[in-house]
């Protein structure tokens, strides 16, 4: 369950598993994508962007969603593990996915309007279209 620094979203992806899946048999992989800073540098700022890539957990430190996510669920039985990477969203999210083996992927789309309804953000589009597991939406 990959999870933003969004406590809506949040919310509403923890109100999704309660109301789809029993507690009993269910594994949560709470994850959270720091995503690098990719943009063209010169010479001496190449290596200071690295530096911050490599760094940018420490430097940005962990969402208190994420927290917020493993206790909430653990409160309700689940059992739960954190895990944070660093890259490209969608591509972190499915190679995360492939690692635990997930049977699914519950992201939470952001709230848009009724025009942008019909289309999902680009993370959660990427999931559908180029994943291998099922996605599921919490709107």
């Amino acid at each position: 369950m990959p999870v933003d620094a969004e406590p809506e979203r949040l919310d509403r992806q923890l109100d999704t598993l309660e109301r789809l899946f029993d507690r009993d048999g269910v594994e949560v992989t709470v994850l959270h994508v720091y995503e690098e800073i990719d943009t063209p540098a010169d010479e001496a700022g190449k290596t200071i962007l690295e530096s911050i890539n490599e760094n940018i957990e420490s430097l940005q430190g962990v969402p208190e969603t994420v927290e917020h996510a493993g206790t909430r669920l653990e409160d309700d039985g689940v059992a739960v593990s954190l895990r944070t990477t660093t890259g490209e969203p969608k591509q972190a999210i499915l190679d995360a996915a492939d690692d635990v083996d997930a049977d699914a992927i519950l992201i939470g789309n952001s709230r848009r309007t009724p025009v942008g309804k019909a289309v999902f953000g680009s993370v959660t589009q990427g999931l559908i279209l180029e994943g291998e597991r099922p996605v599921l939406v919490a709107n």
